[in-house]
This record gives structure tokens, sequence and C-alpha cells, in this order.
């Protein structure tokens, strides 16, 4: 599973480096522009029991000091580890941080790298804490994990046996062949992250004419609460009429978007309720949304995607995958 990583900093750019950089190096970026944000999404983790491996914050922020920000953290949330970073060293009391224990002190300008060498460091010398749960009436409940695996399979390969392998295959909910770069997406479900893991190293891998594998962890977004609450409402008001996935008569494709996670409010909600789009999955790795859309022709969905997604603010790239229907072919 991705380590989950806030970083708190009020310059847009660096927290799309930081955020870009830290996700290719297997680190899930919460950004956040200024304190107020931070303790509001530091809120929602812990509401929704998600686990935060560290926070990243600035010293000079718009709204709240950075060292008063780390002791208010301290505080609420000792357990979570705190870097500081700073581009005016110099200007602030060595002492006064020195007390504070942070895990580490970095000056601008740095590297993804050197961050995440401070992460490797922290996660190393830091106690292995057990993974938070819901309990219900002191019993753990069952979780139930899912991630999409696209496949590019050998030029040489077999098409319709690995196809077939691969559909009949336990925990498989959904394969689809696809045209583009990659030939078919998986969609796998299991009870942890890790055995997704494993069952992609020692299963699908394994595989026959298998060239090779990109993994989507799916994830959920750490939204606001408002913005929680007005899409549970309107699929509840909705569920008499709810979206099933259903080829007959219609063309499908998948959508693979990256997004700026500081719009990731806006966007996500759009999408998920929008009546061309099935299913909506937030994701970490190389993209942050995988979409699968239907329309009764192709072009219906080229325009949906022209007239709705490319404008929206704060998309970065949109690739679209044209499911094909094996057994019609």
């Amino acid at each position: 599973m991705q380590r989950k990583i806030l970083f708190v900093d009020d310059e847009a750019s660096l927290r799309r480096t930081m955020t870009l950089g830290l996700s290719q190096r297997g680190y899930d970026t919460e950004p956040c522009e200024n304190g107020v944000c931070a303790l509001k999404k530091l809120d929602s983790y812990m509401k929704n029991n998600i686990n935060l491996d560290a926070i990243v914050v600035d010293i000079r922020l718009p709204d709240i000091d950075g060292i008063k920000l780390a002791k208010i953290i301290k505080f609420k949330y000792p357990g979570i580890p705190i870097i500081l970073i700073t581009g005016y060293a110099d200007r602030y009391n060595q002492e006064e941080i020195r007390d504070l224990r942070v895990h580490a002190f970095l000056e601008k300008p740095f590297t993804p790298d050197e961050l995440t060498e401070q992460f490797v460091q922290i996660l190393k010398n830091r106690p292995v804490q057990e993974e938070t749960a819901a309990i219900v009436e002191g019993k753990v409940e069952a979780k139930s994990e899912s991630a999409y695996m696209l496949l590019k399979l050998e030029e040489k390969a077999n098409f319709f046996e690995t196809y077939r392998t691969l559909y009949y295959m336990k925990d498989v909910l959904y394969c689809d062949a696809t045209k583009g770069d990659y030939d078919l997406f998986l969609l796998v479900q299991s009870d942890s992250m890790e055995n997704l893991k494993e069952i992609c190293e020692n299963q699908i891998k394994k595989v026959k004419g298998i060239q090779s594998i990109d993994f989507l962890e799916v994830g959920r977004p750490l939204l606001d609460d408002s913005t929680t609450s007005i899409i549970q409402v309107v699929e509840d008001a909705l569920s008499d009429e709810s979206k099933i996935r259903n080829m007959g008569h219609r063309v499908c494709s998948y959508l693979l978007m990256e997004v700026e996670r500081e719009k990731l409010d806006e966007i996500y909600p759009t999408l998920r309720l929008d009546e061309n789009v099935i299913f909506c999955d937030y994701t970490t790795g190389k993209y942050n949304l995988v979409l699968f859309v239907t329309g009764a022709y192709f072009d219906e969905i080229d325009r949906f995607i022209q007239e709705k997604i490319v404008n929206m603010n704060g998309v970065l790239k949109v690739k679209k995958y044209p499911v094909v229907n094996l057994f019609e072919m």
C-alpha cells in the first residue's frame, strides 16, 4: 500500500512538483495550501480511519505560523511524524525548532529524492503500528480492497488464450480487452492490498503472454465533509436508478485521467454523478482517476470527453481506451 503524506506549503508550483515527484516514488501525497486546510484534511483522515505516515509543513504559511501549526499537530496527533521545511532558515529560532522535536528539518530548495530519503529514515526508525480498523462489537470489520491492473501483452501472445485465462481467474471482477497501449484492463478484488499485490506478482504475471502490468490501487479520495454528503444524498435519492454495467446495445471506454489533487473536490463528484459515467474510481499510481463510460456510439463518448472533461479546471491528461467485445468478434 502506498504511504500517505500531507504536504503543507503555500507555493502552488512546489506542491505540484512534490505531489508528482513523490507519487512516482510510491507516496500518495495530499497537498494543502495553508494551515487551516491541513487541519481540516487531518480531521478527515482521522474520521475516515486513514493512516497518515508523515506531514511536511512549511514554516512560513499565509494563515498559521508553521511552527505553531506543528505544535498543534503534535498536541492533537502525537504519533504522526513531522518534517519542517523553509527557505528562510536563518530567520528562525533554531532552539525553538529543536524543542519541537520534529523528525526532520529541510532547507529549500530540495528535490523529491531528498524528501524521500527523510521518509525512509522516519519509517525505518518508527515502531510498527497496527493498521487502523473499524471495530464493531469487539470484532474487526472485514475490508475489501480493489486494484486495476493494466496489461500489455507480448506481440506473439495468443490473445484469446490469455484473455480467457484471466477472465475466469478467481478474484478478477472484470477483464476487458481494449484498444490502445494497454491490451487488457483487469479489476481485481481481495481482502487486503497486500493480497492484491501478491495476486499480481504470483498469479497474473505468470499467465503466458503478459509483457508488463501497471498496478493502480483503488482508494477513497479525501473530500471535505460537504462534498461527501452531497454525493451520498444524490446516490441515496437515485438508488432505484442506480447505474449498472451493461454493454448491451452500447459502446464503452475506460478513461485514465491525471488531475491536480487540489481540484479533486470539484472534479471527482462532477464525474462520478454524470449519467455517462458507470464507474469513477480514485486511484494511486500513474493516474488519479479511472472512469468507465458508456454511450450509444463512440462519437458520443468522444464528445463527452471534449465538452465535459478536457475543459475542466485541473484536468492534466485524459487517455481513452475503447472496450472491445471479444465475444462478438
